[in-house]
């Protein structure tokens, strides 16, 4: 599925993974590197956030896979 970076706080590295879609909008992993080591949670967003997320450039599509940010 598709990957973004977020546009976040320095200091820390966000990624969005699009894991699945329902009727409210798609589920999401969430994973944030900082100092402190990696965390990763499962939401949801709605497809209107998630579009104004994209068309605002707080999200930007990345090509590479989160674990090659990371290592």
């Amino acid at each position: 599925m598709k990957q973004f970076r977020v546009k976040g706080v320095s200091g820390v590295e966000t990624y969005l993974r699009l894991i699945g879609e329902n009727s409210d909008g798609y589920v999401i992993l969430i994973t944030s590197v900082n100092e402190a080591g990696i965390r990763e949670t499962e939401e949801t967003i709605s497809r209107h956030l998630f579009d104004a997320c994209v068309r605002t450039g707080y999200l930007s599509e990345c090509e590479e896979p989160v674990a090659a940010h990371i290592a």
